[in-house]
């Protein structure tokens, strides 16, 4: 049985949404919007970067990856050993393998479009549950919430969940879609 009630979850999730807007930092995948949605290509290449490494480690390599490869396009066309080089310092080279395969796939059957459909963003290299959702959210504002550990820890306490998260997937999934923001989705995921 939850500890909190409707009223409750809705007060958290203003608290985040109010948190965030007073104490967010500036990211460079964040602050490139057109119609007040973060570019979709800066989303995918951050979280790729994202994936074991720490924000301010990906910060700089972002920016220096971005000016080298600015759209889908430019990054389509070099090759697995260019961007491994690139890659050098960050660590789990399988990650930059599988954003170049997940690339040329989305340049050549999406039109350069990252996809906004969660079956279509699933079904690439190196994308899972968390990284297509964060991407859904983040980019386009889909109202989405993925979950990492930290995530899925702090709802178990929250709702008085003693046992294993992994036996608890489902349940913390389920309480987890009380904190999807049909409107704010992008800022509710970030905070």
């Amino acid at each position: 049985m939850p500890i909190l009630n409707k009223n409750k979850d809705q007060y958290i999730q203003r608290f985040l949404l109010k948190w965030y807007e007073k104490n967010k930092r500036e990211l460079p995948w964040r602050n490139i919007k057109s119609n007040n949605q973060a570019n979709a290509y800066y989303v995918l290449v951050s979280e790729f970067m994202l994936q074991q490494t720490n924000v301010n480690t990906v910060t700089k390599r972002f920016n220096e990856f971005i000016k080298l490869w600015s759209s889908i396009d430019k990054l389509s066309r070099i090759s697995e050993n260019r961007i491994l080089r690139f890659w050098s310092g960050l660590g789990y080279y399988n990650r930059a393998k599988n954003l170049l395969k997940t690339i040329k796939i989305i340049s050549r059957d999406f039109k350069s479009k990252v996809p906004q459909h969660y079956d279509q963003l699933i079904e690439l290299p190196g994308v899972g549950d968390y990284t297509a959702k964060a991407i859904l959210g983040i980019a386009y504002n889909q109202p989405v919430l993925p979950l990492d550990t930290n995530i899925k820890r702090i709802i178990a306490r929250l709702y008085g969940i003693k046992t294993s998260l992994r036996l608890n997937k489902k349940t913390i999934e389920d309480i987890a879609t009380k904190y999807q923001s049909p409107n704010k989705a992008s800022d509710l995921i970030q905070s």
